[in-house]
């Protein structure tokens, strides 16, 4: 089956973006492009499912320079929204900062 999905981000997703301090912005637009290619096709191949809380029924799959994307798909229309991207190490380096 040669499924092609949509791939958007919401208004959150980006802003999340913007805010990763670790990279700069050049690093940050290949995050961005490099998303519609690895969820183009494939989306939940190598995505784990969120079972609990909140983001229940989304999925999460590692991107590019270890971030995290959090993403929703929607089979019949063949639609993926990025809801949310975190880096991997986000609260190790905050956490780092405090003390």
């Amino acid at each position: 089956m040669n499924k092609t999905y949509n791939v958007y981000w919401s208004q959150t997703a980006l802003d999340e973006l913007s805010r990763i301090l670790a990279y700069p912005p050049d690093v940050k637009e290949r995050i961005y492009l490099d998303s519609f290619t690895r969820l183009l096709f494939t989306p939940t191949l190598t995505a784990k499912p969120i079972m609990t809380g909140k983001l229940r029924g989304h999925w999460a799959r590692l991107g590019l320079y270890q971030v995290i994307l959090v993403f929703e798909v929607n089979e019949d229309e063949a639609i993926v929204w990025i809801n949310g991207i975190k880096h991997k190490r986000e609260s190790v380096y905050w956490k780092r900062k405090r003390t």
